[in-house]
């Protein structure tokens, strides 16, 4: 019988790992396959030039990489108020009760809502109906829609970094007299501000790596954003604010816009703008690994 045990433990064993290596080596996999059909086109002109400034369409991604990180910093700096004010109310202040239910129930179906079903409710809300505002296809409509994507994976980091910090140390401070709120900034927020720095860059990986919602929101732009103010009088206030309410270049839709054009885009142009994307994202998540294994709490 002993024996026996051992053999079902060895199987099991190896039935885990190689499912383990499997799912890594299919990441492999596919981002080998991708290098390798990219390299034909990663150059240093590819990569520092925008695309107006090439002969032909989807010859370079400067501007494509400079409006991911644009497009993906505000969405994250909108996001994150309200992912930590949702996270702090859950776990210190609201009692446990049916609202309360409600709205971790609300949170989790808007982590599972598919980007498409955003990026169609971002192109009809913040397009078109509110197109004197944000300008139509832009950079504030695109953060916005990314906005509500990436809210709950930092409201969930933020919870989870709340909920590991030490009920002790509260305890002492309310011990001194604090207050409530004197003890969440003082001492929990601090505590717990490596999970939360954690899940904006997370939320800030996850926005960059989206294609649905910024293809229907921020459009596409083949220049460099601009830093300036026009009299517009087709928006509010008669001013069009640059690069805010301009359609911006991200490398997703790079990505899109080359296989949409293979007859006059090289594919190994696509390749090379997606190898870029992922090379973004694996250093985002790295960072935020790294993180969290340096000043994580607990």
């Amino acid at each position: 019988m002993i024996i026996l045990r051992l053999l079902k433990e060895k199987m099991v064993l190896a039935i885990c790992a190689t499912a383990a290596l499997f799912a890594a080596l299919m990441l492999v996999v596919i981002v080998g396959n991708i290098a390798i059909q990219a390299l034909p086109s990663l150059s240093l002109y590819f990569l520092t030039t925008a695309e107006s400034d090439t002969p032909r369409i989807g010859m370079a991604i400067s501007n494509a990489i400079v409006g991911t990180f644009m497009i993906s910093v505000c969405a994250t700096i909108l996001a994150t108020p309200f992912a930590i004010g949702t996270a702090i109310y859950l776990q210190r202040y609201a009692p446990r009760n049916w609202l309360t239910q409600i709205i971790r129930f609300l949170i989790e179906v808007l982590s599972g809502t598919p980007s498409i079903v955003l990026g169609i409710f971002g192109l009809i809300f913040l397009v078109i109906f509110l197109r004197h505002y944000t300008g139509g296809f832009s950079l504030i409509a695109g953060s916005m829609a990314l906005s509500m994507l990436i809210l709950p994976v930092i409201e969930r980091a933020a919870e989870d970094a709340i909920e590991r910090v030490p009920h002790e140390w509260e305890d002492a401070s309310y011990a001194l007299g604090a207050s409530k709120w004197a003890t969440i900034r003082g001492i929990t927020i601090p505590a717990g501000l490596s999970g939360i720095v954690t899940g904006a860059i997370l939320g800030f990986g996850r926005a960059a790596e989206e294609s649905a919602v910024v293809i229907l929101t921020a459009g596409y732009s083949q220049f460099m954003p601009e830093w300036t103010v026009r009299a517009s009088d087709k928006l509010a206030f008669g001013m069009k604010i640059y690069p805010v309410q301009d359609l911006v270049g991200t490398l997703p839709y790079s990505v899109y816009h080359a296989y949409e054009n293979s007859n006059v885009i090289p594919m190994s142009n696509g390749f090379a703008a997606a190898f870029v994307l992922i090379m973004i994202v694996l250093i985002v998540n790295l960072s935020a690994k790294c993180i969290l294994w340096r000043y994580g709490n607990g």
